[in-house]
C-alpha cells in the first residue's frame, strides 16, 4: 500500500520528536556546510579542533579531550593526524613528564585564520534573521537544556560524521 504524499508527517513538526533527532539533523546540515566551506583545507574535518587548540597557549591532550568531550583514544588519533600534517607538535610538560602539551606550529597559522573566519561566516549565516538578543537567548537555552540533560542517567555515545555517498 502506498502512502499519499500529503498525509506524510515531517518528524520535525511533532512535539514528541526527540531533541537529539532535531539536533542531529541540524548537525548534519551544518557539518555538510563546514565540509563544503573548507574543502580546500585538507584537514579531514578536524578544523574545529585545530582552531580550538590555537586558542590555548599550552593545552594538554587530557585537558583538550575533557574540554571538547572526546575520548582519549580519539583525541590521540586526531593529534597524531594534525602532527603528521605538521600543524601541531607535542611537548613534554615541564611540570609533569607524563603530560604532553599540544602546541600550534607556524605552518598551522595560515589555516587558523581561515578556519576562524570561516566558522564566523557560517555562524552568521545560521543566525541570519536573528537579533543579537535572540542569539544570546538561543545559547542560554542550549546551556539550560545541556544542564537539564546532564542530570539524566545516560550511556556514553559518540557521533562520527562522515561524508555520505552520493
Amino acid at each position: 500500500m502506498t502512502v499519499k504524499k500529503d498525509t506524510l508527517i515531517n518528524p520535525l513538526t511533532l512535539s514528541d520528536t526527540p531533541l537529539a533527532y532535531r539536533f542531529n539533523e541540524l548537525s548534519k546540515k551544518y557539518y555538510g556546510a563546514v565540509s563544503k566551506h573548507f574543502e580546500k583545507i585538507d584537514l579531514e574535518r578536524n578544523y574545529f579542533i585545530l582552531n580550538f587548540i590555537s586558542k590555548h597557549k599550552h593545552i594538554t591532550q587530557q585537558t583538550l579531550a575533557n574540554l571538547i568531550n572526546m575520548d582519549k583514544t580519539r583525541i590521540v588519533h586526531v593529534i597524531d593526524y594534525l602532527s603528521e600534517k605538521g600543524l601541531v607538535k607535542r611537548e613534554k610538560s615541564p611540570d609533569d613528564r607524563r603530560e604532553h602539551r599540544i602546541v600550534i606550529t607556524k605552518k598551522a597559522d595560515k589555516y587558523i585564520e581561515k578556519i576562524s573566519v570561516g566558522f564566523n561566516e557560517l555562524n552568521k549565516t545560521a543566525f541570519k534573521g536573528f537579533t543579537k538578543t535572540e542569539q544570546q537567548l538561543f545559547f542560554s537555552m542550549l546551556e539550560k537544556i545541556d544542564a537539564n540533560v546532564s542530570l539524566l542517567p545516560t550511556e556514553k555515545y559518540s557521533l562520527k560524521f562522515v561524508k555520505a555517498k552520493k
